[in-house]
C-alpha cells in the first residue's frame, strides 16, 4: 500500500472531534504569550523496535526538533539521520514492524530509548520555554469525586453515564473520561477531562449513531479510559497543557492540547495508522 493510499486512511481514524490550529494565523501573530505552545515547534513521530530510533511526521526542517518527549514528560536528546523513503515492501503501516520500509522523517536517540513502537512528541529546543513538567502516574482504577460530576454536569447540561480515570498529576489534578447519557435526540458525547482546582477543562468527543463505529472506525460503540495514554503534562503561566494518544481498532490519534482559560485548545493533532494486516 503506497503513501497516497495511507493519508486517506488516516483521515478516518477519527471521526471530525479534532479542530485543526490555524497555523497560518500563529505565524502572523505579533506576539506570543510567555508559555504558549506553538504548532509549528513540535510534530509527532514512532519508535522503532529498538526504541533507539524514531521516524518523524514533519518534514520542513527536521532537523530543528532536538527533543523527545514521552512516557510521560521525560525528555530525551534525539539527533536528525535523514529523510527515509517509502520501500515496495511498506505494508503502509505506520508501526514499528514496518518502521524500516515507511517514509518519515528519520531521528536517533543520543543516550537512553523510549517503549518499541510508542508515540512520542518532537519539540524544538525552545518549543516548552517557562514550562514545567509535572509528575504523572497512569491508573487503572479510581473515579472522579461527586463533587467534580457535579461541575462537569453542571457545564455541560447533561448527566454523566460513566466515568474514570485515566492518571493522576497532583493530588488535585487528574485526568479522565466521561461518557454522558444519551436523551433523545441527541448525539453521543463524551469528554476527555482534566480536573483542576478552578473546575474541570474539558475536551468533548460528539459520536454518532453507528452502534459499530460511534466514536472511532470499529470501536463497538465503546470508549473507554483505557483506550488513552498520557505522553506528557506540563504548567506554565497558561495554565495546563498535556498531550495523549488514543488507540483505535485502526491506529492512533494524538493531540496536544493546551488550557485556554477556561477551556482546552487543540495545539496539535495527527495519527498513524496500524490497522490489523
Amino acid at each position: 500500500m503506497k503513501r497516497s493510499l495511507v493519508i486517506a486512511m488516516l483521515a478516518i481514524l477519527a471521526i471530525g472531534f479534532i479542530s485543526v490550529p490555524d497555523q497560518a494565523a500563529e505565524a502572523a501573530s505579533p506576539a506570543v504569550a510567555s508559555g504558549d505552545l506553538k504548532a509549528s515547534k513540535l510534530t509527532f513521530a514512532y519508535a522503532d523496535l529498538t526504541g533507539q530510533r524514531l521516524l518523524g511526521f514533519e518534514s520542513s526542517k527536521p532537523k530543528r526538533f532536538v527533543k523527545a518527549v514521552f512516557a510521560p514528560g521525560t525528555t530525551l536528546d534525539t539527533k536528525y539521520v535523514k529523510h527515509q523513503k517509502e520501500s515496495d515492501k511498506s505494508n503502509g503501516r505506520q508501526t514499528a514492524w514496518n518502521f524500516d520500509d515507511d517514509e518519515g522523517e528519520l531521528y536517533s536517540i543520543a543516550k537512553g530509548k523510549v517503549a518499541p513502537n510508542d508515540s512520542v512528541l518532537l519539540a524544538e529546543k525552545d518549543a516548552f520555554e517557562d514550562h514545567v513538567f509535572l509528575s504523572y502516574k497512569p491508573v487503572s482504577k479510581g473515579t472522579f469525586s461527586k463533587s467534580v460530576i457535579t461541575q462537569i454536569e453542571k457545564q455541560k447540561k447533561r448527566k454523566v453515564a460513566k466515568q474514570g480515570l485515566i492518571g493522576q498529576v497532583k493530588p488535585d489534578v487528574s485526568i479522565g473520561l466521561v461518557e454522558y447519557v444519551k436523551a433523545k435526540g441527541q448525539k453521543p458525547l463524551a469528554s476527555l477531562v482534566l480536573s483542576t482546582k478552578k473546575g474541570p477543562l474539558l475536551l468533548d468527543f460528539v459520536g454518532n449513531d453507528d452502534p459499530n463505529s460511534t466514536w472511532r472506525v470499529d470501536d463497538g460503540g465503546t470508549i473507554t479510559p483505557d483506550m488513552f495514554r498520557i505522553l506528557f503534562v506540563t504548567e506554565s503561566k497558561q495554565g495546563y497543557s498535556f498531550a495523549y494518544e488514543w488507540s483505535g481498532a485502526e491506529g492512533y490519534s494524538l493531540e496536544v492540547l493546551q488550557q485556554q482559560g477556561g477551556k482546552l485548545r487543540s495545539v496539535l493533532h495527527g495519527s498513524r495508522y496500524a490497522a490489523p494486516i
